[in-house]
């Protein structure tokens, strides 16, 4: 395709966006339930169809962990189902009352999505911009081509049987490269990257339109002077399972310095009993050291002390989203160092605070440069679920971070409102 072609083939989603949004609320929610329908009678197709697309992986040496995201199953398809059910009961932000010089929040047109693994995340993002009158374009991975043709295919047919326009919900053509369609200023508005770490950089980095990365891993969790110990087990092994992807695991802890001679070492030992592979800075694996060698140490104990002797020297991997069980733990001397060693180093999108200090968590909160921040709570990320006092169902793609080129426009969970915009109405005090 040529880039007069593509262009063409993105217009073709602005004009429908511009349909889109002339189509009332009621209708467009029908949509999505209708479309939920479909994709349940559907269901074995799609899933026979993944099937094929994870043998085909397989053959092409497809990396374990895209392996693992690829993979489509009855329940992973059913959390997509329920998340298009629910979005059809969500109010529409674009019926909210606009007074004289106020703000009007209407549609962004034309999104992209782009993606590894995940098909039904593809069905989700399809949802939440069709639920706010946006068309979206998607774009996966090589790796699902067979489970997008499938999920594309049911869709297409539920617009066209509702009237919406075909181009609703679109899939870039065969030939089209990343890289072209991420740079399609003229009628693109948004473009959405999601996948590992590297990808989502190239992407925003290679972008002309605005991006809006999706962070995922390389979250750290400060354990202070006044935290708890089990507590923060607790958060660190809940945070990783997140089904499919672990958005907000805790990859990091950074651990007060007086917790060497209150536990950490058994509690280190027990993190590793469920699995995880505790790496740690030079100081944490020495004093390991010392208290295997002090305690008379078993075999067993000694395989423990050859791992974590593996100390992390290299700044630039606290920097980096290990997206496996590993785990790394630095000790620091104060509450500053912390807040100056994930500002430094953390993804910025999900960081947790341990403590019983009202000033502390004050210094902590105001200081740490991430667009979502738990004080003595979990941080473990669901794509739907109960979200605030009043029950309210919140619907999300996943997080971004206060450190993205998306951060000036809408930090932090990545909602349907995260999918529109504002335009301010302006009128004069002597009109009628």
């Amino acid at each position: 395709m040529s880039p007069e072609d593509l262009t063409g083939f993105i217009y073709k989603s602005h004009t429908a966006a511009l349909q889109l949004a002339q189509i009332s609320t009621r209708d467009r929610d029908a949509m999505l339930l209708e479309l939920a329908e479909a994709i349940k009678q559907h269901k074995n197709s799609i899933l026979e169809a993944n099937t094929l697309d994870l043998e085909a992986s397989r053959d092409m040496a497809v990396p374990e962990l895209l392996l693992e995201w690829l993979k489509l199953t009855p329940e992973r398809l059913n959390h997509a189902i329920e998340c298009l059910k629910q979005l059809s009961n969500l109010p529409d932000p674009l019926t909210l009352h606009v007074g004289i010089n106020g703000y009007q929040r209407i549609p962004l047109g034309v999104v992209a999505f782009v993606y590894e693994g995940f098909p039904q995340l593809g069905l989700i993002a399809a949802g939440m911009c069709l639920k706010v009158g946006n068309t979206i374009v998607l774009k996966g991975g090589n790796e699902g081509t067979n489970t997008q043709e499938a999920i594309a295919a049911i869709a297409k047919d539920v617009l066209i049987s509702r009237g919406f326009p075909e181009a609703c919900m679109t899939s870039v053509p065969k030939g089209v490269t990343l890289k072209e369609l991420i740079v399609q200023e003229k009628y693109l508005r948004l473009v959405i990257p999601y996948g590992r770490p590297s990808f989502v950089q190239q992407v925003s980095k290679q972008a002309t339109i605005s991006a809006l990365p999706i962070a995922m891993g390389n979250c750290y969790l400060y354990l202070s002077a006044s935290g708890n110990l089990d507590f923060a087990k607790e958060i660190i092994l809940n945070s990783r399972k997140g089904d499919p992807d672990a958005v907000n695991a805790i990859e990091k802890v950074i651990v007060h310095q007086s917790w060497l001679d209150r536990g950490l070492c058994e509690w280190i030992r027990g993190l590793k009993k469920q699995g995880l592979v505790v790496r740690g800075c030079s100081e944490t694996t020495a004093y390991f050291r010392q208290f295997l060698e002090e305690s008379h140490s078993d075999e067993t104990d000694k395989q423990s002390q050859v791992l974590l002797e593996q100390a992390i020297e290299l700044e630039d991997i606290w920097g980096q989203a290990y997206l496996d069980e590993t785990l790394a733990i630095k000790v620091v001397d104060d509450t500053e160092e912390a807040i100056a060693w994930i500002n430094q180093y953390s993804s910025g999108h999900a960081d947790v605070l341990l403590t019983d200090s009202l000033s502390e968590r004050d210094r902590f909160v105001s200081r740490i440069n991430s667009s979502t921040i738990f004080v003595n709570a979990h941080s473990r990320f669901s794509r739907y679920g109960k979200s605030g006092d009043n029950g309210n169902i919140k619907i999300a793609l996943g997080m971004s971070s206060l450190k993205t080129r998306g951060a000036s426009r809408y930090p932090g969970v990545i909602d349907i409102y995260a999918l529109t915009t504002t335009k301010q109405v302006l009128t004069s005090s002597w009109l009628p």
